[in-house]
C-alpha cells in the first residue's frame, strides 16, 4: 500500500496518458461534417440537462436532509443544497476525492446547528444509501443489457426478474444492514478472519461496524425517513441518467430510460475506478464512449456531443460553487455539542 501511495502521481499520469491516446484516436475518427449539424442543437439540450441535474442535485440534498433525523429541522433545504453541492464539486477536483469533500461537508454543515457528530453520521448514511442505490440499478442494467435485447417476447421475464431482483435486495438490505444484531459487521468480520485479505484490516472491520451501527440506529427510530432518502437517491441516479436520454434524443437517436439508466451506470463505475484523477478528466469521456458502445450507438460524432454537453453541465455547476462558497463560508458557527 505504501509503494501504491509512493507512486501514486506516476500512475495517475500514466493512467492518464493511455486514456488521452484512446480518447485522441477517437477524435481523429470524427466527421467534422456531421459533428457542425450536432453541435447547432446543443444550446437546447444544454439547457434541459441543466434543468435535470439540478432536480437530482435536489433530491440528493432532501436525501441528506432526512439523514439528519429530527436535527434537519435546524437547517433549510437551501442551505443543504448548497453544502453538498459545493462539498461534491471538492471531491470531484480534488485527487483525494469523496473524502475531501465530504471532511468540508461535515465542517460546513455544523454552521447550520448540526452537531458534528450528526453531520459525520448523516453523510455515512447518505454514502451507504448512495452505495445501495447504485448498486440496485447496476444488477437491474445488467440484467437488461444481457437478457433485455433477446427479443420483445422476452418482457415478462424481464420485469419478473427485475421485480424479485429488487425484493431479493432489499431483504439483503434489511437483513445485514438495517438489523440491529449488527450481521454485516460481523460477517465481514468473520471473512476476515477465514481468508485473512490484507485490505480488511482492523480499522476496515471497525468502520463496518461503525456504518452497520449508523444505519441499524438510524432506520429502527426513522422507519419512513430511510424508506424516502433511499427513494430520493435512487431517482437522483435516474434524474442524472436522462442527460443521456435528453442528449440522444435530441440528436434523434432512440434510446429508453432503461438504457439511458444502464449507460448512466456503467460511466459512473468508470468514475469510480478514476476517481484519483482530478475531475476524472479522460475516464469519464471514455465511460461514455465504451457504454455507448454497450447499448449500439457507435458514433464518435454523437459520443462527442455527449462528453462535451456533459462536461459543459459540469463546469456550469462548479461556476455555481463558486458562487456558493463564499457565501457559506461567511455564515457563523452555532455552538455544537
Amino acid at each position: 500500500m505504501a509503494r501504491i501511495k509512493k507512486y501514486q502521481k506516476y500512475i495517475i499520469a500514466i493512467l492518464m496518458l493511455s486514456v488521452l491516446i484512446l480518447i485522441a484516436r477517437f477524435i481523429s475518427e470524427i466527421d467534422f461534417h456531421s459533428l457542425t449539424t450536432y453541435l447547432r442543437k446543443t444550446p437546447s439540450m444544454f439547457v434541459l440537462v441543466v434543468i435535470t441535474s439540478f432536480i437530482a442535485y435536489v433530491l440528493s440534498a432532501t436525501g441528506w436532509m432526512l439523514c439528519m433525523g429530527d436535527e434537519g429541522k435546524k437547517t433549510s433545504i437551501a442551505e443543504v443544497f448548497a453544502v453538498r453541492h459545493v462539498g461534491e464539486m471538492l471531491g470531484v477536483f480534488n485527487p483525494t476525492s469523496i473524502v475531501a469533500g465530504d471532511m468540508f461537508k461535515i465542517s460546513l454543515i455544523t454552521k447550520n446547528g448540526i452537531t458534528k457528530q450528526n453531520g459525520i453520521s448523516s453523510i455515512l448514511l447518505l454514502r451507504m444509501i448512495n452505495f445501495l442505490s447504485a448498486m440496485l440499478l447496476i444488477i437491474i442494467s445488467i440484467i437488461y443489457l444481457t437478457f433485455g435485447k433477446l427479443s420483445s417476447s422476452t418482457e415478462a421475464i424481464i420485469i419478473f426478474i427485475m421485480i424479485a431482483v429488487a425484493i431479493a435486495f432489499g431483504f439483503l438490505l434489511a437483513k445485514y444492514l438495517l438489523d440491529d444484531h449488527l450481521y454485516f459487521g460481523k460477517t465481514m468480520e468473520k471473512i476476515r478472519s477465514k481468508t485473512k485479505w490484507p485490505f480488511l484490516k482492523e480499522k476496515t472491520i471497525d468502520s463496518c461496524y461503525e456504518i452497520n451501527t449508523i444505519a441499524s440506529s438510524y432506520f429502527k427510530n426513522n422507519k419512513l425517513k430511510f424508506s424516502l432518502a433511499f427513494l430520493l437517491i435512487t431517482f437522483h441516479w435516474i434524474f442524472g441518467a436522462l442527460e443521456f436520454f435528453i442528449i440522444l434524443q435530441t440528436l434523434h437517436i432512440p434510446i429508453s430510460v432503461v438504457d439511458a439508466v444502464a449507460v448512466e451506470m456503467g460511466v459512473s463505475l468508470f468514475k469510480s475506478l478514476g476517481a484519483v484523477v482530478p475531475g476524472q478528466i479522460g475516464i469519464e469521456e471514455y465511460g461514455n464512449k465504451i457504454m455507448l458502445d454497450v447499448i449500439g450507438i457507435a458514433s464518435n460524432e454523437i459520443w462527442f456531443v455527449v462528453s462535451l454537453v456533459r462536461r459543459s453541465r459540469q463546469l456550469f455547476w462548479l461556476a455555481i460553487a463558486g458562487i456558493f462558497l463564499p457565501i457559506i463560508s461567511k455564515k457563523k458557527s452555532y455552538k455544537t455539542l
